[in-house]
């Protein structure tokens, strides 16, 4: 347990919709904030289509902790620790692979991939050395929910499916978008570091406000390509999209409402376009084909769960804080599984336009997150996150709002208070 004193009202006034500075500058609390809340509630790690086979694993960290995801000849999933129980070495150093063991290269231990140790080198110099004891030790907690793999390492956290509560909704939609087929994370990861705090991505990822003017050259480029002002009313401030809040810290960014169905109109500023759909009418109905891009585009939302996964577009986005003003954001693009190739070509075409280190959304959130690490070090003690918090809408657990207000961030900042003041 962290030995550093934070009452998280030194950081928050969620009366008045206000965060101070310092909650995302300050050692002391990141250090608390790594035991109170990473350390003790559930976090997602992978998907389990990364590890499809007997033996496939990858490699991840949880918490700073190194760990290992891996497949079993069972078909479990394991999550084990990187760490060889002789001298701490870690065993296994490629990012993903396949392997029956993993031996430390240090003193050579083998351990096989469910865990058990299975080799010491010149044992005879062991008095007594119980390899039963020894193995490589297994993450406290770790379930799956639509192939999402969470873990935590506190064995009394609460089941994850409490902890998931009302985002279990929008996970399913979100899968949804395969139509009935498996989704997999068949084109890697993308590493994205920012220099600042974690809570920035946290807070962005349903943010409704800063589009229409940090993402602004990207609407005026769309504009071009296609003949239209806008590409969708939902930044419009009288646009019936809604931000909600799901309870527990999970938050929504919902435009479904305003979103069109027809492929055409989602997909037709991708390169090659029609090219790809005169293929794909070669081997596919045209009602086939147009199930199948109607529902493998964007799910029309933008879902985070509390602390670090977000669900947005047609990837997955796990947010790693490194240190109080360094972070790691991993992008995830996700397949359908057993479809014609142009499908998943235009998926891949439309997640790279935005969402790709060289799109147009994620260098601009990053410029925006280096100006607020800049202006955090101003004389100005208080950052305000009051916007539309007098036409909140209560609905049983539900709370929901203009797409625009900051309800969102207001309720990632309640969740995160009251994590933070848990001693237990």
């Amino acid at each position: 347990m962290s030995t550093v004193s934070v009452s998280a009202m030194e950081f928050v006034d969620l009366e008045n919709g206000l965060v101070r500075k310092s909650a995302y500058t300050d050692p002391d609390l990141y250090t608390a904030e790594m035991n109170r809340i990473f350390e003790r509630t559930w976090l997602y790690i992978a998907h389990a289509s990364e590890v499809p086979e007997p033996g496939d694993y990858k490699t991840t960290e949880v918490a700073g902790r190194p760990v290992i995801v891996v497949r079993g000849a069972d078909g479990e999933i394991r999550v084990l620790q990187n760490r060889c129980r002789h001298r701490a070495a870690s065993v296994c150093q490629a990012p993903k692979g396949n392997a029956r063991f993993f031996r430390c290269e240090y003193h050579g231990w083998t351990y096989r991939n469910s865990g058990e140790l299975v080799g010491v080198t010149y044992p005879d110099a062991y008095q007594e050395l119980d390899k039963s004891q020894l193995g490589l030790q297994s993450l406290p907690r770790v379930e799956l929910y639509q192939d999402f793999v969470f873990v935590s390492l506190n064995p009394e956290v609460e089941p994850l499916d409490e902890h998931l509560g009302e985002a279990k909704k929008y996970i399913d939609l979100f899968v949804a978008q395969g139509a009935g087929r498996p989704l997999a994370a068949a084109y890697g990861t993308q590493k994205i570091r920012y220099g600042g705090n974690w809570k920035y991505q946290l807070e962005n990822g349903c943010d409704g406000y800063h589009p229409n003017f940090a993402h602004r050259s990207f609407f005026r480029v769309m504009a071009e390509r296609t003949g239209e002002e806008g590409l969708g009313s939902y930044m419009d401030g009288s646009a019936a999209a809604e931000s909600l809040s799901l309870g527990r810290g999970h938050t929504l960014l919902d435009q479904r409402n305003t979103a069109t169905d027809h492929y055409a109109e989602r997909y037709r500023a991708s390169p090659d376009v029609d090219d790809i759909v005169a293929e794909l009418r070669k081997e596919l109905s045209e009602e086939e084909m147009n199930r199948l891009l109607a529902n493998s585009t964007s799910p029309g939302f933008n879902l985070t769960v509390f602390p670090n996964l977000q669900l947005i577009g047609l990837h997955i986005r796990e947010i790693r804080p490194v240190s109080v003003d360094e972070t790691v954001v991993h992008y995830t693009p996700l397949a359908v599984d057993g479809v014609p190739d142009g499908i998943n070509q235009l998926r891949m075409r439309n997640h790279e336009l935005f969402y790709s280190a060289a799109g147009f959304g994620v260098p601009d959130d990053g410029e925006m997150f280096r100006r607020v690490s800049v202006g955090v070090g101003s004389d100005t003690e208080w950052l305000l996150l009051s916007r539309g918090k007098h036409r909140e809408n209560p609905q049983g657990d539900v709370v929901s709002a203009h797409i625009t207000d900051e309800l969102p961030q207001r309720a990632e900042w309640a969740r995160w208070a009251e994590l933070m003041d848990d001693d237990a």
